[in-house]
């Protein structure tokens, strides 16, 4: 049987995309983000910077292993979210529009 290459970490980047930008007023970022070519850029953005993971399976449908990858440990999660917090703020390259309260830098490590 053929095997199919199934890119587990792109439905992990896109759930805390969505999470992270409920975080940020609807004016500019979420309207702004809600244009699928902007959020495929932040999207594309995320997943070049972070390490990636991958499974070849023999259909496609949720393996223990990518369901076991939706749990991120707290360091991973931090990692994520500071990544799509710069996206954000580098795609947008607007000056005149403070980061909301709830961005703090934190350098993690890449323990992804």
């Amino acid at each position: 049987m053929t095997k199919t290459l199934v890119h587990l970490t792109t439905p992990i980047v896109i759930q805390e995309i969505e999470n992270v930008l409920a975080t940020y007023p609807e004016f500019p970022y979420q309207d702004v983000f809600s244009e699928s070519n902007i959020r495929q850029d932040l999207i594309a953005y995320v997943l070049n910077r972070i390490p990636n993971n991958y499974e070849a399976v023999d259909k496609i449908e949720p393996s223990s292993k990518s369901q076991k990858l939706q749990q991120l440990s707290s360091e991973q999660k931090l990692y994520l979210e500071n990544w799509i917090h710069t996206g954000i703020y580098n795609i947008l390259h607007w000056d005149n529009f403070p980061m909301p309260q709830t961005f703090t830098s934190r350098s993690i490590s890449d323990t992804f």
